[in-house]
């Protein structure tokens, strides 16, 4: 079995992590970082706060070029934009901060692993069958989700005035 050993092995290639394991990286530090998924980011960079955040304010800014008029520029859409069309802005978007973080962590010299992590000791995370990752420190970065407590009512009215505002022609819930 092979074990390797870190200085800071950081499971969860959420936002948190990746900082943490660059600021480590940053200091000298030998570090590696494990991330269940695919891709690091998880919902910060992949699905949730940069991808909504894009989706939004291109939706301003093209709500903003149809209402104003800046003296010297020109601001006009060749056509219509489409959902499409904000879709592929906003997965570029997400791409371009997600290669961004990815390249960040090879600059500071941080190992990546992809896959589920598991407790061995306090200081030894199971990676593999086969792979064995000791840290002096571990620190724990998978995210969150959201809770709705059932003793909480929840309303989607805001979603919904969002979306008269920003997407007015959008098909009708049935």
């Amino acid at each position: 079995m092979q074990t390797q050993s870190y200085d800071l092995v950081v499971i969860g290639g959420v936002p948190a992590g990746i900082c943490g394991a660059n600021t480590a990286g940053i200091f000298g530090k030998r570090v590696v970082l494990v991330e269940n998924l695919g891709e690091v980011g998880a919902a910060g960079i992949n699905t949730g706060t940069i991808p909504s955040k894009t989706l939004r304010e291109t939706a301003l800014a093209l709500a903003g070029v149809r209402s104003r008029k800046l003296f010297g520029v020109d601001l006009s859409l060749r056509r219509e934009a489409t959902v499409a069309d904000f879709m592929r802005h906003k997965e570029n978007v997400a791409t371009q901060e997600r290669r961004r973080r990815e390249e960040q962590l090879r600059t500071y010299k941080v190992d990546t692993f992809h896959g589920a992590a598991s407790f061995v000791d306090p200081n030894t995370v199971r990676l593999a069958p086969d792979t064995l990752l000791r840290g002096e420190k571990i620190l724990i970065a998978t995210g969150s989700s959201p809770v709705r407590p059932p003793e909480f009512a929840f309303f989607q009215w805001a979603f919904i005035q969002f979306r008269k505002r920003v997407w007015p022609g959008r098909p009708r819930n049935r």
